[in-house]
């Protein structure tokens, strides 16, 4: 995976960045967007691959979101150097597949 200095997608910050598909690969999605790695950790904590495919399946519906809208406040407080990684939801599917 490249990581290139670039503005991140979904939190606007420039940070290094890596090509992040909005639908997870493995449920067929072929849109690639810059996004730092704060915001991909944040992304795939919150949402099982079924919910991104589903639901959360455009930039826009990310950021309208009121789990992001709560993380992205914290996430604008922070230097763009800060990398935030975060374990799986404690209420999320154990099976990253699902």
């Amino acid at each position: 995976m490249v990581t290139e200095m670039n503005k991140c997608e979904f939190c606007g910050l420039p940070a290094l960045t890596r090509g992040h598909h909005v639908i997870p690969k493995s449920k067929g999605g072929n849109t690639i967007v810059p996004t730092c790695e704060t915001c991909e950790s944040f992304i795939h904590k919150t949402w099982t691959h079924n919910e991104l495919r589903d639901t959360y399946n455009s930039v826009e519906s990310i950021l309208e979101s009121p789990k992001f809208q709560s993380f992205l406040k914290w996430r604008k407080k922070q230097p763009p150097t800060v990398i935030f990684k975060s374990s799986r939801g404690k209420f999320r599917d154990k099976n990253k597949y699902h």
